[in-house]
């Protein structure tokens, strides 16, 4: 199987899952130090690696988020990029209190967040992702934009799954361990303070996390090639203008266009050729449903179907040979459309 969508779902990497599987019991005996011990160490060389004070789990669901808003919401002005995981975006939709929110969406015509309307409307609190969703264009250079009463919280996930510098501006980090080869729903938080800032300190410790979560951040294999770059050229010789790039994005990734493309008719084509990509996150999800970022940035349904978002993590893949059989199956679809 080729994997150009291995950002948003990679392979599941077996041997760490099983140490998260392993106990023999889902709560260990608190009241004996060993296992406590150990818990606290791995909790410890995983703070200090992401540059933070103490991690907790953090399950990347819905009501996960629903949580998190609800909380910061009574301290701070929040204001928040829809263009990060679609589950904050429905915890975002689905709050009684999403007026009092400032909603952040890239621009159209850069595919960046203007953070600056929402700092004159005063917001004070900014929940970013490092990488937005689906288009894939970076939010990094916001580091020296905030000022220190600002509290800033970052999903690093595809940050950690392409190998790129943290923000030095945070106060939490949110890491998804679906981006690193783990089984949902075992994500983290991980916070400046031990305190987690007043978000709650009453949680259930998952044995075995923040070791296998560190392991997993260690064990990526980043390429220092850039194949995306390679790939497109050769897409393009095929399919000339057809083909297009909606925003620049980093190295070994692609929003990629193509035009009239309906996503959904062509990832199914691809599968007799075991090739699997996506439109986007609610692609992968399996809702059927073309790009949200790319309709709430002002795009037609019908042109956010033409996007596929890809990653590449492949160094052995023949780039020629699957940009040929992208090429002849969107080229096979668009004349069937034409009959």
């Amino acid at each position: 199987m080729i994997l150009l969508d291995s950002l948003q779902n990679p392979p599941i990497k077996t041997p760490l899952l099983q140490k998260l599987i392993s106990p023999k019991f889902p709560n260990f005996q608190a009241i004996t130090p060993n296992t406590a011990q150990k818990i606290q160490q791995e909790n410890k060389a995983l703070s200090e690696f992401l540059g933070m004070q103490r991690v907790r789990p953090f399950s990347f669901s819905t009501e996960t988020f629903y949580y998190l808003l609800s909380k910061l919401s009574l301290q701070y002005k929040i204001a928040l990029a829809l263009s990060a995981s679609p589950l904050l975006y429905y915890a975002y939709l689905s709050h009684p209190n999403k007026e009092d929110f400032i909603p952040l969406i890239p621009d159209k015509k850069s595919g960046k967040l203007d953070l600056k309307t929402a700092k004159d409307k005063g917001a004070n609190c900014f929940i970013l992702p490092y990488l937005n969703e689906d288009i894939l264009t970076l939010n990094a250079c916001f580091d020296d934009f905030f000022e220190e009463r600002d509290f800033v919280v970052w999903d690093i996930s595809y940050a950690l799954s392409l190998g790129l510098p943290l923000p030095k501006r945070a106060n939490i980090f949110l890491a998804n361990g679906e981006n690193l080869g783990l089984m949902r729903p075992f994500g983290i938080l991980a916070s400046q303070k031990s305190d987690f800032y007043g978000l709650g300190e009453t949680y259930l410790e998952i044995e075995n996390l923040y070791g296998v979560f560190l392991e997993a951040i260690q064990s990526q294999e980043n390429l220092k090639e850039d194949y995306a770059k390679e790939f497109f050229e050769c897409l393009k010789s095929h399919l000339q203008d057809s083909c297009y790039l909606f925003y620049p994005t980093p190295k070994n990734t692609l929003a990629l266009g193509l035009k009239g493309n309906r996503a959904r008719d062509l990832i199914q084509g691809l599968i007799f050729d075991e090739i699997q990509l996506i439109n986007g996150a609610e692609c992968l999800y399996g809702f059927l449903r073309p790009s949200f970022v790319l309709q709430l940035m002002g795009y037609t349904e019908t042109q956010a179907r033409e996007l596929l978002s890809l990653s590449f993590y492949d160094k052995k893949a023949d780039l020629k040979k699957i940009a040929y059989k992208i090429a002849q199956k969107y080229q096979q679809l668009q004349r069937l459309k034409e009959e």
